[in-house]
C-alpha cells in the first residue's frame, strides 16, 4: 500500500493481444501453423482517487493481494484495478 497514494498519476501497464490474421481458419492452443498479429497496447493516464482493502483477510500477505486502487482515467472512466495493474508515472 506504501507504493501508492490518492492523487497519484498512474499508467496501466501496457499488454498485447494475439489476434487471428485476416482470413485465418481458427486460433487454438494445438495450431501451431495458425497465423496470428500481436499488438502492443500502452496503457492509459489516470489518478488514483482512493485506496480500498478487504477488511475480511487476515493475513499481511493476503492483505496486500486484496488491495483494490480506484482510479479515474484522463477519458473519464472510473475503475478498480489491483496494484499488479498499474504503475506510477
Amino acid at each position: 500500500m506504501e507504493k501508492f497514494k490518492v492523487n497519484d498519476r498512474v499508467r496501466r501497464l501496457p499488454f498485447t493481444i494475439t489476434l487471428p490474421r485476416e482470413g485465418a481458419t481458427s486460433v487454438s492452443a494445438l495450431d501451431d501453423e495458425a497465423e496470428t498479429t500481436t499488438i502492443s497496447i500502452r496503457g492509459c493516464l489516470g489518478v488514483i482517487k482512493a485506496l480500498c482493502q478487504e477488511t475480511t483477510i487476515t493475513t499481511k500477505e493476503n492483505k496486500a493481494r486484496a488491495m483494490m486502487i480506484q482510479v479515474l482515467w484522463d477519458n473519464g472512466t472510473l475503475s478498480y484495478h489491483g496494484p499488479e495493474a498499474i504503475e506510477v508515472s
